[in-house]
């Protein structure tokens, strides 16, 4: 697998570029606005990568940062969120802030990257949430009842936690209705 190119950017393309290391040009799939980023100067720049390769394709995914692709790989490892939402997702801001949003189960946030639906955004935050290294942890205004109804039906407590606390409803007994449906009961 390629991890890391270390080269020069020799063409820039809609949604990658190309990067010579030793007089070979490797495409790294970037986003629009990360190439934009890059400026227009020359210079030594270094892409840590993910490879992913299919019958019919072999495509290098490029970030600017270590900590960029280890939260892609988090990010990847959930069902649904394919490599290019994935680079989507950790380009949308920044790193820290792309985690702050799992932690507090901002659903909107996932929403508004392209690519990125409703069940994919809350499933992004149900099995990330409390998985991230160094994530901030926040107190707790969980609904009480409801929780104690989803883990009398038994639902593992952390999980219900988790799905409550992206759910805006009066009663405990909508908050309830509106947590089966996401996990799919």
């Amino acid at each position: 697998m390629i991890a890391k190119l270390t080269g020069t950017i020799s063409y820039r393309g809609t949604g990658f570029v190309v990067v010579d290391v030793a007089d070979v040009g490797y495409k790294v799939n970037l986003p629009d606005d990360a190439i934009a980023g890059l400026g227009v100067r020359s210079g030594i720049r270094t892409f840590y990568t993910h490879e992913v390769q299919r019958d019919d394709l072999r495509e290098l995914f490029g970030f600017l940062s270590m900590e960029a692709m280890e939260l892609f790989w988090q990010l990847t490892s959930v069902s649904g969120v394919g490599p290019k939402s994935g680079q989507k997702i950790v380009y949308s801001a920044s790193v820290r802030e792309v985690t702050e949003r799992i932690t507090k189960g901002d659903v909107a946030f996932f929403k508004a990257v392209p690519g990125v639906g409703m069940k994919t955004a809350q499933k992004i935050i149900l099995e990330l949430k409390g998985e991230l290294k160094d994530a901030p942890t926040e107190a707790s205004s969980i609904d009480p009842d409801a929780l104690e109804a989803l883990v009398g039906l038994g639902y593992p407590r952390k999980q219900a936690e988790e799905v409550l606390a992206m759910i805006d409803a009066t009663s405990s007994e909508d908050r309830v209705r509106k947590a089966l449906k996401m996990m799919g009961r």
